[in-house]
């Protein structure tokens, strides 16, 4: 524990998964400077990810283009003692340089080394959490484990009810996100997902997601076209209200998603479901979350859209999800599933 005051800024990581991995690592920090001041330094989409985290002090926006950008570098300066690039990207460590950030620590990346007073060479084959966690090993730290955690936004409940008036949807009901912001080749397919639906009894069905995810929603949708119980809410969620509305939920049934990450951090049960991304990288922490996944020999692999057969998500079957589901419905309690 370090008791001078001194200010903090963290780089966040951009993805929202990668986020919301990276809270433990603001619990450390937290932990061994319980008296600093600590801004994270974010791309806006992620502003209520960290309204939903209370151990941040100052929210600071990364603007996308150049010239915003080195506007707020030259804002940051002498603002700060300390810098965290959580991103392993040149150009988050060239900002940070030209905010004449006296201490820049970060992974040895991308060529920029030079800009970083402290740094170490990525670490391999290692969960995500554990990966941000073990740049504090250059202050030397030992870091402790623990699971990310988020609270509820007012103004996301606010916004849940208002979609819940509207689309009128029972109590606790069951989350589909059947889309991923990385590419289809994380996706289960929509086919699948309608087949699930047709087989949950007794709960109202919510489709959660961007804009971008509508188009699988909408196939879904229609694929369904006997199920009175489904809702489609891609694009008309913020995080707040996706937050606030997940955590009113039974059970989630999730791709590897930033969304499957905020469900774990709401302490919420799930399904996820894996194809060619690792689950021993990226899985999310906590015990209220079951992994379907079935590697195949061309998995893990960095595709955005699959170039061969899909072969990792086509081998995850209908029945098995729903048998998971099956499986923990009792402790979640008011679930009724049909066989077919």
């Amino acid at each position: 524990m370090v008791k001078e005051k001194i200010r903090i800024l963290i780089r966040s990581p951009n993805w929202l998964g990668d986020a919301v991995m990276a809270l433990p690592f603001l619990e450390n920090l937290r932990t061994f400077y319980p008296n600093s001041y600590m801004a994270i330094w974010c791309r806006p989409y992620l502003i209520d990810l960290f309204r939903a985290y209370k151990g941040i002090d100052e929210i600071v926006i990364c603007p996308e283009s150049l010239r915003d950008l080195l506007s707020v570098s030259f804002k940051l300066r002498k603002r700060f003692d300390m810098c965290f690039l959580l991103p392993n990207s040149f150009s988050s460590a060239l900002f940070a340089f030209l905010g004449h950030i006296p201490d820049r620590i970060g992974y040895r990346a991308d060529g920029r080394g030079i800009l970083l007073t402290k740094g170490i060479k990525p670490k391999r084959d290692v969960h995500q959490i554990d990966y941000y966690l073990n740049l504090l090993s250059i202050l030397g730290f030992k870091p402790f484990y623990c699971t990310p955690r988020l609270n509820i936004l007012a103004d996301g409940e606010a916004e849940k009810e208002r979609l819940k008036r509207r689309f009128r949807w029972g109590e606790r009901p069951i989350i589909f996100i059947p889309g991923a912001a990385y590419g289809p080749a994380k996706c289960w397919p929509a086919e699948k997902f309608a087949s699930l639906a047709k087989k949950i009894k007794g709960k109202d069905i919510l489709i959660l997601g961007s804009i971008k995810d509508r188009p699988i929603a909408k196939k879904i949708i229609g694929l369904t076209p006997n199920v009175s119980h489904i809702f489609d809410l891609t694009g008309l969620t913020s995080l707040s209200s996706a937050m606030a509305i997940i955590k009113d939920s039974s059970i989630v049934i999730t791709n590897d998603s930033g969304l499957m990450h905020v469900t774990a951090a709401l302490d919420c049960p799930q399904i996820a479901i894996f194809g060619p991304t690792n689950p021993k990288r990226t899985s999310p922490y906590g015990d209220k979350t079951e992994i379907v996944y079935h590697p195949v020999p061309c998995s893990p692999c960095k595709h955005r859209v699959c170039p061969k057969d899909h072969a990792c998500m086509k081998a995850i079957t209908v029945e098995e999800v729903y048998e998971r589901i099956i499986k923990v419905r009792g402790q979640y309690g008011g679930l009724s599933c049909q066989r077919v």
